[in-house]
């Protein structure tokens, strides 16, 4: 089993410490729309400022990410 990753948010650019199925997000209280939500915006993590500022609604400016029609380039 490998130990936690590093990686940078994609909202506010800063490095934290992603722990996988063991990590610290699991506690932050995120819902299933709010997850959604995420994923709608971001490719990856986010840190843990910024996962509370979902978890608080504080974040509900950010644009969707562009779709790619199938074939398109």
């Amino acid at each position: 089993m490998r130990g936690p990753v590093t990686k940078t948010c994609e909202h506010c650019h800063q490095t934290f410490e992603c722990g996988g199925y063991q990590c610290w997000c699991g506690n932050v209280g995120i819902t299933e729309p709010q997850m959604d939500w995420i994923a709608a915006r971001f490719q990856d993590c986010l840190c843990p400022a910024c996962l509370a500022l979902v978890s608080a609604g504080s974040l509900e400016g950010f644009p969707v990410k562009p779709v790619n029609p199938a074939g398109a380039a």
